[in-house]
């Protein structure tokens, strides 16, 4: 589970992007609450929340795409899956 802080920024971006947050499965980039620009956010509030380390190579969309897989993402990166 993603930590409050985080799904308060997912929240706030849908919200200026005159959107709802999707559910877990569906796309942040599709619906509009992520884009590129907006993913290196992203990633640096979940280093820094979530105490993982985002290297380059793993900067791309498909890892962060919806909320399960920002959540397997972050559970990989934490050794624990």
């Amino acid at each position: 589970m993603l930590p409050e802080v985080v799904l308060s920024y997912l929240t706030q971006a849908a919200e200026e992007a005159r959107t709802e947050l999707p559910d877990r499965n569906s796309s942040l980039f599709l619906s509009g609450v992520l884009d590129s620009f907006a993913l290196v956010d992203f990633v640096a509030l979940l280093e820094s929340k979530c105490g993982v380390r985002v290297d380059d190579a793993e900067l791309r969309p498909e890892n962060f795409d919806t909320i399960a897989k920002v959540e397997a993402f972050v559970q990989r990166a934490r050794g624990e899956v």
